[in-house]
């Protein structure tokens, strides 16, 4: 897939979303409230999965073998394999070394995934394009190529912290909840302190973790 400045269909910004899971606390997803930036300004007070834009040429690597929804609004499973996440897991290939970039940049673990207590396993499962509209930031509109990975963390879920310089509040939500809570766009049904006025569920992250969460049974499961 050819990935770039976000100007065209066939030249979309390449990100990668994470649906993380923690294999000790079943059926339950973590999301953010996106806490703009001079460097991120988009998307301020929206309700995500965990994301990270990457240069057009590693998101190329990355979805080198995989369809190119290029020309077409949707969102795409994809077969790639499954990897780990810690523990030295980023020099295996590309996708480790994109994911763990994501916990350490976005999600402040870089110190432990470095000292090797935070471990997880990973797979790619969709890649979606469409335009993504910012009505709270910039107001622009960007062509976006998401690729979604199913994270299950299997040791150190709690060295995530409850808000980042990326997020003003990491928050684990009910899975099951979330297709109604994107339906309704209303963050409210999946945490009752969150601000309904400042915070907004919207987003083709979340629409993709629908996706993976009700892809096998219709019914919302990691």
């Amino acid at each position: 897939m050819k990935v770039g400045n976000g100007s065209a269909v066939d030249d979309p910004v390449g990100v990668i979303s994470v649906v993380v899971a923690d294999e000790a606390n079943p059926g339950m997803v973590l999301l953010g409230v996106r806490r703009p930036s001079a460097l991120s300004p988009r998307h301020p007070g929206v309700l995500s999965t965990p994301t990270l834009r990457l240069p057009a040429d590693v998101f190329g690597l990355l979805t080198a073998d995989m369809p190119e929804p290029v020309a077409c609004i949707g969102i795409y499973p994809v077969n790639g394999p499954e990897f780990v996440v810690g523990r030295g897991g980023y020099l295996g290939s590309a996708h480790p070394f994109a994911v763990e970039s994501l916990f350490g940049r976005k999600l402040g673990l870089a110190d432990s995934l470095v000292d090797g207590r935070f471990e997880a396993v990973a797979v790619p499962r969709f890649l979606a394009l469409d335009a993504v509209e910012d009505p709270l930031g910039t107001g622009e509109i960007e062509w976006t190529a998401i690729l979604t990975y199913g994270v299950h963390i299997r040791r150190a879920a709690d060295a995530i912290p409850t808000s980042t310089a990326s997020y003003s509040r990491l928050l684990w939500a009910s899975s099951a909840k979330l297709p109604r809570a994107v339906a309704h766009r209303d963050a409210l049904l999946l945490d009752e302190t969150l601000d309904a006025i400042e915070v907004c569920v919207q987003g083709l992250c979340l629409r993709a973790a629908v996706h993976m969460l009700t892809a096998a049974t219709g019914e919302a499961a990691l």
